[in-house]
């Protein structure tokens, strides 16, 4: 991973640190630098990014839901969700709906990290089972025990793409 400037790999360094306290196994990507752990029913993807040329910023990312029927009602509700909310966002990339929140790292503790991390999880945890009963979808925990985890989908893959290949 590219660090843009000290103060980005000092938070990505720290946040190294913090993890092991708080999670058995968390999984660093090596690639990206970015860190998985699950909480509850959901996964959280932690990343740190430079943020201008003196601050980082670490980003908490929930997985909430998987395949969801995109409609403009569900739309709404998570527009809806995000002004009510005190802090975070719901967002959807295709057919997914995440749930994240950031925070500067120039200054972070373990503790301040412990805390967005556990209010990240604990919005997930309380919308993303509500939200895949209404608009279907699975919620990241299913997805992990339906497909067996990032190996055996990655193998998936690498069969799918295989069996289009020419022989």
């Amino acid at each position: 991973m590219q660090f843009e400037h000290d103060v980005q790999r000092e938070t990505h360094a720290r946040v190294e640190d913090y993890l092991p306290d708080f999670f058995e196994d968390p999984f660093h990507d090596q690639e990206n630098g970015h860190f998985y752990v699950r909480y509850g029913s959901t996964v959280l993807e932690i990343s740190v990014d430079a943020y201008g040329p003196q601050e980082a910023v670490v980003k908490i990312t929930s997985y909430c839901v998987q395949n969801a029927e995109i409609s403009a009602k569900l739309t709404a509700e998570l527009l809806a969700l995000n002004h009510d909310l005190a802090f975070g966002a719901f967002s959807m990339i295709g057919r997914d709906v995440f749930f994240s929140h950031s925070i500067f790292g120039r200054d972070m503790n373990a503790r301040r990290l412990l805390d967005a991390i556990a209010a990240v999880a604990n919005v997930a945890d309380e919308y993303d089972d509500l939200l895949a009963a209404k608009y279907g979808g699975t919620t990241a925990l299913e997805r992990i025990q339906q497909t067996g985890g990032r190996s055996q989908r990655r193998q998936q893959q690498d069969d799918d793409l295989e069996s289009t290949l020419p022989s």
